[in-house]
């Protein structure tokens, strides 16, 4: 049975709270179901090369969508935009508010940081900055904490979803399962809400999926 631990627990949560970090949790279920569906009824993804190659970088598409979408119906706290690496060779989705960026990544091991990248590295703070001093006046962050939501692996449902603040060692100072939290406040894993293939919402998927939004940007609440 997962023991909550209250200390990276109380420290992220005064930027990321429970009922956010649940709702990453039941989106991130949800799009590996989506992805295991589109498998199902793929012929090119039902292959080992479909599965090895292929499956990983419909999961990180899929999370990115659902991420999307739950941001355009106000339903997490954050705005998005695309950002690409130093080389501008790859897009990637930022999430992002007043005091918050959040880098997702896709990664084999539930305590693993997100392999070294410039556009990461020039993110990692401190663990001190994510604590408010009131008494000492002199210390002061005044840019966004940076957190890394990573997920893995490849299975058919989430193995693990991991809320975390890295460090330059390449490991958390501070990390919260969000899963195993899941399970010890509801009682239960979240359980996807995704049954079947929507035809709209694949429409959808696919305009996602070919870059007709990686300029645009949502809103926070």
């Amino acid at each position: 049975m997962y023991v909550i631990k209250d200390e990276p627990r109380t420290l992220i949560n005064g930027y990321i709270d429970f009922s956010t970090r649940k709702k990453l949790g039941q989106l991130v279920t949800d799009a590996y179901k989506w992805s295991s569906l589109l498998q199902e009824n793929t012929l090119q993804l039902k292959t080992i090369r479909g599965k090895k190659r292929l499956l990983p970088e419909i999961k990180n598409v899929s999370i990115e969508f659902f991420l999307i979408q739950a941001m355009k119906n106000n339903e997490l706290p954050f705005k998005y935009r695309f950002a690409n690496n130093v080389r501008g060779s790859h897009p990637y989705l930022e999430l992002y508010n007043d005091d918050t960026i959040i880098h997702v990544n896709q990664v084999s091991r539930k305590n693993m940081c997100a392999r070294k990248a410039i556009c990461r590295d020039v993110l990692f703070k401190p663990i001190q900055s994510y604590i408010e001093f009131e008494e000492l006046d002199e210390i002061s962050y005044h840019e966004k904490r940076y957190f890394q939501l990573n997920h893995g692996y490849q299975t058919s449902t989430p193995e693990f979803v991991t809320l975390g603040i890295p460090n330059n060692s390449y490991k958390f100072d501070a990390s919260i399962p969000i899963l195993e939290e899941y399970t010890a406040i509801e009682g239960h894993l979240p359980k996807s809400k995704i049954e079947k293939i929507d035809g709209d919402f694949l429409d959808a998927f696919q305009r996602y999926a070919e870059g007709d939004e990686q300029n645009e940007e949502g809103n926070v609440k």
